[in-house]
């Protein structure tokens, strides 16, 4: 949304981009409603933490996951993620809850993306949509890959620099 002017503009500057985006999502695919669906995405920090408010303004239910508990809490404390968890069934059991509700409301979970989404596989829930805003264009110092504490990941990063790159490049 802002590479055109190769400017960042936060979240708050990406909001509007980001709910025009799910408001045409919802024109072509869902009767110009994001009601009773499931939206998961990843990575709640920079432009990527607009997305849960984005989709609830729609009317869609999202699931966010982000390995950096501290990005999630900051959604929440600035009313951009309505729930966090901790506990990846919780939060999935809790999300279908409110997409069974038609409820416009966000739910986010302290997981790796990697990990949410092999749980929705072992669970054999298909979302309605599914994003990724992690940091995959940088392997290094943007992206944790899967199998890692943020704290862990941290460690691993000073330490091997070039295995870390390796092991988020296999996970993504």
């Amino acid at each position: 949304m802002t590479a055109g002017s190769w400017i960042y503009i936060s979240t708050q500057g990406i909001l509007q981009g980001t709910f025009e985006t799910f408001a045409e999502c919802a024109r072509q695919h869902f009767d110009g409603t994001l009601d009773g669906t499931l939206n998961v995405t990843a990575g709640c920090g920079g432009m990527g933490g607009a997305q849960p408010l984005a989709i609830t303004m729609n009317g869609g239910t999202c699931l966010i996951a982000d390995v950096d508990a501290s990005r999630l809490e900051r959604r929440k404390a600035k009313r951009y993620l309505d729930e966090l968890h901790h506990d990846l069934d919780a939060a999935i059991e809790r999300a279908l809850e409110l997409k069974q509700q038609k409820s416009g409301t966000s739910v986010g979970v302290v997981a790796n993306a990697v990990d949410l989404l092999e749980r929705l596989i072992v669970h054999n829930i298909t979302p309605d949509t599914l994003t990724d805003q992690t940091s995959a264009h940088d392997p290094l110092n943007g992206y944790v890959p899967a199998g890692y504490s943020f704290e862990q990941a941290n460690e691993f990063r000073d330490r091997d620099p070039k295995g870390y790159v390796k092991q988020s490049l296999a996970s993504m």
